[in-house]
């Protein structure tokens, strides 16, 4: 189940509805309505998608019985127990569409929730009902924990931090001012501006993993951004939508990660470096400081410099250079 029950209200959709919402038109085999929604590569029967482009034979065999929007060219790929509604911007018909089938929750703060005696709340804390906090831990004044969030044992929520749409493991320390699991940065342009894309995933951090002061963390658009075990985020780190950063990896300050971003186990990020979307970083990799990575970074290697190279190969080409350069000024004299 893509969207998760815990902090979103989802419905089910009729076929018509969906179309009519998406400004699509029907298309393929006659599927009743849609019960969830999921990206592409995870849809089944009952689901309802969006395809941008040709995911490939074995992908779209997968997308039997769902409900795909996509455009009249890709429809063609689909398997014939597919639904298909038919528009030119199929991301934007998928928000539209989405909003049919998933609202938010409200919150309820008083009275709050029963909370294990070892749990320390500052009166200023405000707590959702729907909240489960496990012993020992303890929250900070001024911090807002939203319905539906997990907090483990024995972890700290700084003062005037946001927690909505998580699940957070044992021992985990949450700085000041950080915002987990706010709403990520996607959008569509259209003639009359840009429309905000509906954000309906979650955030899920792993035990023992350490994030500072002002950092954001966006829940995922479908599906979850997940941070591992152990890993330590500095302060003013922004982490987009459905990020994958693995165990032990350690981010510096100031580091952006654009969305679907991923980070092996044990690689470290330097200062103000960031990952573009969709890209990997691999196990142990390092990133240095102000890098800006554009393409996979295998395991173990060091990059450096923007557009972000091995920093090797960038070391040993400006050694080149120089040498060239002090050898064309030689002739010169």
């Amino acid at each position: 189940m893509a969207v998760d029950q815990r902090f979103f209200a989802l419905s089910a959709c009729s076929l018509d509805r969906l179309a009519t919402a998406a400004s699509a038109t029907p298309a393929g085999a006659s599927v009743v309505e849609a019960i969830d929604a999921a990206p592409l590569d995870e849809a089944k029967a009952g689901d309802l998608t969006f395809m941008t482009g040709d995911p490939g034979d074995a992908a779209c065999a997968r997308l039997q019985g769902a409900i795909v929007i996509t455009t009249a060219e890709l429809a063609a790929r689909l398997p014939a127990s597919c639904a298909a509604l038919l528009c030119d911007a199929p991301r934007l018909g998928f928000a539209r569409a989405l909003t049919l089938m998933v609202g938010d929750i409200p919150d309820s703060f008083l009275p709050g929730p029963d909370l294990p005696a070892s749990v320390s709340i500052a009166t200023s804390a405000s707590i959702a009902r729907n909240v489960t906090i496990g012993e020992g831990s303890r929250i900070d004044p001024g911090a807002v924990i939203h319905q539906g969030v997990d907090i483990g044992r024995d972890c700290h929520i700084g003062s005037n931090a946001v927690l909505s749409h998580c699940r957070i493991g044992n021992g985990v320390s949450i700085g000041a001012n950080s915002v987990i699991g706010g709403a990520g940065f996607g959008f569509e342009i259209t003639a009359d501006g840009p429309v905000a894309l509906p954000h309906v995933g979650s955030v899920e951090i792993g035990e023992k993993t350490q994030i500072a002061a002002g950092c954001t963390i966006d829940r995922g658009t479908l599906g979850v951004t997940r941070i591992g075990r152990q890993v330590m985020i500095d302060n003013l780190v922004h982490v987009a939508h459905n990020c994958v950063i693995d165990d032990r990896a350690v981010l510096a300050a100031q580091v952006g990660l654009a969305g679907g971003a991923e980070i092996g186990a044990g690689a470290m990020l330097a200062g103000q470096a960031g990952v573009s979307s969709r890209i990997r970083v691999g196990k142990g990799a390092i990133v240095m400081g102000q890098s800006g990575v554009t393409k996979d970074v295998p395991d173990g290697v060091t990059v450096v410099g923007f557009p972000a190279e091995e920093a090797r190969e960038v070391w040993r080409e400006r050694a080149a250079l120089r040498r060239l350069l002090r050898s064309s000024g030689n002739k010169k004299g």
